[in-house]
């Protein structure tokens, strides 16, 4: 968890999303998404991207967490690191995990967006995304 604790911190500084989150936060954040604090952990659905390198892994590069969230599965966490935005990573992560939904009968994920953010707004509504209900209690 390390890695990906790093990860959201560096993604998220800085942002509309950014509380002043310290990377020890950011640990804890990722224990209680490990421990399914927020809805039990998909895995299987969730994507990590660390390519491979001469040595064996890369550093990680983007990721997509999900949750199953009141019986539904919720998109909890999307970052990618600051220096490799802008490549469609977060694209491709999100494009897999909802390929993987699909494969698996999910007639749909939810996902919570900040007001705001358009740059996630325009990502998420070129996969189909559309806004619904209002705000989800619960989760981070």
């Amino acid at each position: 968890m390390p890695a990906l604790a790093a990860l959201f911190h560096a993604a998220y500084r800085g942002t509309l999303d950014d509380d002043g989150e310290t990377l020890e936060d950011w640990q804890a954040r990722m224990s209680q998404f490990e421990r399914g604090d927020f809805g039990t952990p998909m895995w299987s659905v969730s994507e990590l991207c660390r390519p491979p390198s001469p040595t064996g892994l890369g550093p990680l590069r983007a990721a997509t967490l999900v949750g199953l969230w009141n019986q539904h599965p919720l998109v909890l966490f999307v970052a990618t690191a600051p220096g490799q935005r802008r490549q469609g990573l977060a694209r491709a992560g999100l494009t897999r995990t909802i390929n993987r939904l699909a494969a698996g009968d999910e007639p749909f994920v939810r996902l919570v967006l900040t007001e705001g953010n358009v740059a996630a707004a325009g990502l998420y509504e070129s996969l189909g995304f559309r806004p619904e209900g209002g705000p989800i209690q619960g989760p981070p």
